[in-house]
């Protein structure tokens, strides 16, 4: 009679930790999917962060290409500039020269 008492209550203890280990186990599937939802908004982010940085990269080069522009055209000024002086000079020369002859 005791032993089947004592079995009978053997049989509840591993039922309930059944109820238990299920219960962990459903927890555990939760945790799974909020992990995985989780480790695919980090991909996305880091595809947007990659798509960002290709971004910044041209514009970089971009940027590049018309400081290069920039300079040409400043040389190209700075010599016009020589040009414009000596034809100054020249025309300052020019008219000593006739203001001489008068």
């Amino acid at each position: 009679m005791k032993l089947m008492q004592h079995l009978m209550k053997l049989v509840q203890h591993l039922m309930k930790l059944v109820q238990h280990l299920m219960k962990l186990m459903q927890h555990l599937m939760k945790l799974m999917q909020h992990l995985m939802k989780l480790m695919q908004h980090l991909m996305k982010l880091m595809q947007h962060l990659m798509k960002l940085v290709q971004h910044l990269m041209k514009l970089v080069q971009h940027l590049m290409k018309l400081m290069q522009h920039l300079m040409k055209l400043m040389q190209h000024l700075m010599k016009l500039m020589q040009h414009l002086m000596k034809l100054m000079q020249h025309l300052m020369k020019l008219m000593q020269h006739l203001m001489k002859l008068m």
